[in-house]
């Protein structure tokens, strides 16, 4: 056996994390760039904010186009994928400190966050193979604590851009030499376990579309009914209440301290999603999580100045918690040959719910002559009614994900 080695991980299990352990932080680096650096980037572009905001919109629908990549992850194996994604994203955004304009930004970006995407999913999906069984979301949650650390540097880099000639390009060339140690990392991965036994089981599906077996089709659509309304609501969520803070309330500044200020919140968030969830269940934490975003809603979007800290920290323990029990749920819930297909599936339609969301709110505002705080409390409401599925998902928590599971097995 292997011996237990600091924060309670085995040797294979830091053998398994440290390759993977920065997935989440390049994940946040690359988003902080299009959003923190925004400005700098555009000017660098020569085109104005509001023009590369489109950009951005497209950039992030890239998240969607995993789903057929993610495929590859059930078909060839975690170790290979992974060790393709990381060379794609590495290259892309190389390819994108050289972008000569916007359209060329955009395309370049377009990939480099396809492969994120896919980073993202498979290395969670690697995490819940092939950790123990209650230590399954302590490692999800490292991941997302060391991620944090990735919008404090885009804020750090900023300070570089007006000093070096590369201008906003140096953003991405400083990302390229982590990113080569994190690929030469990778070479020791071995496959997991649970892919090799589905492989020797004759299990693994060849086929572009996945054949998901009758018994697990209603908790797919039950899953992604869930985790798909918590992300209708987050992204607006997180959108009208910088708006609020900013131009409402003319907090630039202070709104800036509040989101620093939110860390420990978000740390407590991925602790809970991971580590309290291997614990107590995943069943519970995303109740949990569902009960305090609707408070952290309410709060901010009361229009009483004073809550709207507690409000928006509330909602990024509740952002994080979701990020960190995930993966583990899933994982759990389905087994080896459709497992990071139906992740990716899952994660697509959190992301196209934030974009509808988003549409949501503003046709809301715009035709009902409805507030947009009024309305995201509204469709934060509608949303929390997807919990009446709750109660027919399986608990799942310590499950073996090696064998075939059936819709019910227990653990």
């Amino acid at each position: 056996m292997s011996r237990i080695g600091p924060l309670g991980f085995s040797d294979h299990e830091w053998g398994v994390l440290l390759p993977l352990a920065f997935v989440g932080f390049f994940l946040n680096y690359d988003t902080g760039l299009l959003s923190l650096a925004a400005p700098s980037i555009a000017d660098g572009l020569g085109v104005e904010v509001a023009t590369f905001g489109i950009g951005v919109a497209v950039i992030r629908l890239a998240a969607i186009a995993s789903v057929p990549v993610l495929r590859h992850a059930d078909r060839i194996g975690r170790r290979r994928t992974l060790l393709l994604s990381v060379t794609a994203f590495t290259i892309a955004t190389a390819l994108t400190a050289l972008a000569w304009g916007l359209v060329a930004f955009v395309v370049f970006q377009l990939f480099a966050r396809l492969f994120l995407a896919t980073e993202e999913s498979v290395a969670g999906i690697v995490i819940s193979e092939e950790l123990r069984p209650d230590r399954r979301g302590a490692g999800l949650s490292m991941l997302g604590i060391i991620a944090m650390a990735g919008f404090g540097l885009v804020a750090l880099m900023l300070l570089v851009v007006p000093a070096t000639p590369l201008g906003w390009r140096v953003l991405y060339v400083a990302a390229l030499p982590p990113l080569l140690v994190v690929a030469w990392l990778r070479r020791s991965l071995r496959e997991t376990t649970a892919f090799e036994v589905a492989a020797a089981d004759d299990r693994v599906q060849s086929s572009f579309w996945p054949h998901v077996d009758a018994a697990h089709r209603p908790d797919l659509w039950r899953v992604t009914l869930l985790l798909g309304a918590a992300g209708v609501v987050a992204t607006p969520a997180f959108f009208y209440a910088a708006e609020l803070a900013q131009d409402v309330y003319g907090w630039e500044g202070l709104f800036t301290v509040i989101v620093l200020a939110s860390g420990p919140m978000t740390l407590a968030g991925y602790v809970v999603g991971g580590r309290v969830s291997d614990r107590y269940g995943r069943r519970p934490v995303i109740l949990g999580c569902f009960v305090v975003a609707v408070a952290g809603v309410a709060l901010v979007f009361s229009e009483e100045r004073w809550l709207f800290a507690p409000g928006f920290f509330l909602m990024a323990a509740t952002d994080a918690g979701f990020i960190a029990v995930r993966p583990a749920y899933i994982s759990e819930l389905f087994p080896t040959e459709v497992r990071a297909t139906l992740l990716s599936f899952v994660f697509a339609v959190v992301v196209a719910g934030g974009s509808l969301g988003l549409v949501v709110i503003g046709v809301a505002a715009r035709w009902t002559g409805m507030s947009t705080s009024v309305a995201v409390v509204v469709l934060t409401a509608a949303m929390a009614t997807s919990l009446v599925v709750l109660p027919r998902l399986p608990e799942t928590a310590g499950r073996d994900v090696v064998r075939a599971p059936t819709s019910r097995s227990g653990t």
